[in-house]
């Protein structure tokens, strides 16, 4: 707001520039998806490093043809990545913590596989009974150290307690600090947020005052506890109290049918407990209603209104040492082309990436090892959500397909601008197999020589030619000729070749919509990927935008911020054109918007740019001077 003055003086007022500054999005960050044998499923994992990868997925697997990618990736110059791990007949790692009357925890490995076999959970505390009842959650790990095995801790829970309403609640504390175990409590403790059911044995008789009771209380017949607040519902809280005694295993006889409301305690609830002998104990005390009213009337051992385990309802696990996890794990295995894929709406599979908010590139080297009929749908559907997701697909083709049957798959397959195929495989030196030669899906090597291009050259340089070199590959699997090499590239298909002194590079830049009889204005990788590049970029940083004014100031901030942006792709030289006006331009006026676009709240902008293409085809002419022939 402008200063209003009124004192004779000098006012100090700061307006605003208008200048918004666009940042370019990142342009090589990539998704995998695939077989691991550890780490979370269907879930997409950031990593920056393949150590990273070996923490969280276990690192190479001669049944993952998803981590000799990520290897080849991070050797070629890949920085990010998103790894989703799919995969099916899996199981975790289990344990069950118990106390004096039952189970009381529920813990299992934070992921799937028989990597958490090795895994151990140590219960501590002094045994004394304090109001707080904490207890220490220790992980640890078996390892083999100089011929013998000890376990080592990996993790220390400290100060732990089973009261849901603590702040050392031990389902949040574990489950947000642990990277190694996920706990849950065990079925049968809570009901309702109205009432409690605490699996912990007393003894009957109970000493309860004749206003809380009907009929006889002497350990031979039943007896009533009358609730603090009328329950609409009594027959669904007798259900649903039984049902958690039953889930937690424990004494079924405890709640006898009961209906309605009392006669002799009309307005309150009553719940029937079975007749029991006097020196038999039960495992379930019942209380339902407001915290702090039946709870304390009747000594259930509950305090503070009913929020805290006091004498001897103590509530916690028993001491164990490193136990043995009574539920060992599964690695499961490589899903079909069903799990792939996945579905949309549940996210799984590969739309287990529409949770991440940026990825760029997508890689799924296990439709190499697939019949083309399941391979099909699954590259079908990856190319979809990269068009959907303005990401480029770089395709694995199946292993099946020879450099005569390639580039007819390949236009069948798909004809789109969001993705590039490459032919052949490669050659990979494997560690896991006394480093012999074993043929490997070739798109992780390609996407890292993506990610390496655009760090030292820029997105709009062709990831292919002499400097494009696959660090990592022993050998292309199916050598090819300049004239073989020609008859797939005219087809947009991108060759794989092994040159003299350069070594194994990639030799083509093509998308799957590159045939020269299409003859399309997105024809080559770079230029379709530097698009890619700007809609998102611009995307984001138009955000502010939105329920602006809709006229000519808001315009001009417009020109200027993104004209600022492109201005400065085209001194790094991504852009055709000496002068900026040969290379781009940015539109938004009245010629764009008219007034009914503004009635409607629609603000209009044109952005152009004259794109870098690669030199595909050089040509050399030669031409003899013909002597001293003078004309």
């Amino acid at each position: 707001m402008p200063v209003s003055p009124t004192y004779p003086g000098v006012y100090i007022e700061e307006v605003p520039s208008g200048v918004r500054t666009i940042a370019g999005v990142a342009t090589s960050i990539t998704a995998f998806v695939g077989y691991t044998k550890k780490g979370a499923v269907d879930k997409a994992v950031h990593i920056t490093s393949f150590s990273d990868f070996e923490r969280s997925h276990g690192g190479l697997d001669r049944g993952s043809p998803l981590s000799y990618a990520i290897k080849q990736f991070y050797a070629n110059g890949g920085s990010e990545a998103y790894v989703v791990r799919v995969a099916t007949g899996y199981a975790p790692v289990r344990w069950q913590i118990d106390d004096s009357a039952g189970a009381v925890l529920d813990v299992a490995a934070s992921s799937p596989g028989v990597w958490g076999n090795d895994l151990r959970i140590s219960i501590e505390h002094n045994g004394t009974r304090n109001p707080d009842a904490e207890f220490n959650l220790v992980v640890s790990q078996l390892v083999i150290q100089g011929g013998a095995s000890q376990t080592v801790p990996l993790e220390t829970h400290r100060n732990l307690n089973l009261n849901p309403d603590s702040p050392n609640y031990v389902v949040s504390v574990v489950n947000a600090a642990s990277a190694t175990i996920w706990v849950t409590q065990a079925p049968g403790l809570v009901f309702s947020r109205q009432g409690f059911v605490v699996s912990k044995s007393i003894t009957f008789p109970l000493n309860l005052t004749d206003t809380t009771l009907a009929g006889s209380i002497d350990g031979n017949a039943s007896f009533l506890l009358a609730l603090s607040a009328s329950f609409a519902d009594m027959s669904a809280l007798v259900t649903n109290l039984n049902a958690a005694i039953a889930t937690a295993g424990l004494d079924s006889r405890m709640v006898a049918a009961e209906s309605g409301l009392d006669g002799d305690l009309a307005g309150t609830g009553s719940v029937r407990i079975a007749s029991l002998a006097t020196d038999e104990s039960s495992s379930v005390v019942a209380a339902v209603g407001a915290p702090g009213g039946l709870t304390s009337s009747i000594g259930l051992g509950l305090a503070a209104g009913g929020r805290e385990f006091t004498g001897d309802s103590e509530h916690r696990p028993d001491v164990v040492s490193n136990l043995l996890p009574q539920t060992n794990g599964n690695d499961g295995s490589k899903g079909a082309a069903t799990e792939l894929m996945g579905n949309q709406s549940t996210k799984t599979g590969m739309y287990a990436l529409l949770d991440v908010d940026l990825f760029n590139l997508l890689c799924i080297p296990e439709t190499r090892d697939l019949s083309q009929g399941q391979a099909d749908p699954v590259i079908q559907a990856a190319i979809k959500l990269c068009e959907d997701e303005r990401a480029f697909c770089i395709v694995d083709p199946p292993s099946s397909f020879n450099l005569s049957t390639i580039a007819g798959w390949a236009n069948g397959v798909s004809q789109s601008r969001n993705a590039a195929v490459y032919f052949p495989s490669v050659l990979v030196a494997d560690p896991l197999d006394s480093f012999r030669q074993n043929a490997m899906a070739s798109s992780g090597s390609i996407a890292g020589v993506y990610a390496r291009t655009d760090s030292s050259r820029g997105i709009w340089k062709a990831p292919a030619g002499t400097d494009a070199t696959l660090n990592g590959v022993a050998a292309i699997s199916a050598p090819m000729n300049d004239i073989e090499n020609g008859g797939i590239n005219k087809a947009g298909v991108n060759a794989l070749r092994n040159f003299p002194t350069y070594g194994k590079v990639i030799w083509g830049a093509r998308t799957m919509k590159g045939a020269d009889a299409q003859a399309d204005e997105y024809k080559y990788v770079p230029v379709r990927r530097l698009v890619l590049f700007l809609e998102e970029s611009l995307y984001r940083g138009t955000q502010w935008v939105v329920f602006e004014p809709n006229d000519e100031p808001l315009w001009s901030q417009i020109r200027l911020n993104l004209g600022a942006f492109m201005h400065n792709l085209f001194r790094q030289g991504a852009f055709q054109g000496i002068t900026p006006r040969q290379a781009y331009f940015v539109k938004c006026d009245r010629e764009t918007t008219t007034q009914n676009d503004i009635d409607r709240g629609i603000v209009n902008i044109v952005v152009g740019f004259a794109p870098l293409k690669p030199a595909e085809f050089v040509i050399i002419k030669f031409q003899q001077i013909a002597g001293q022939l003078e004309v």
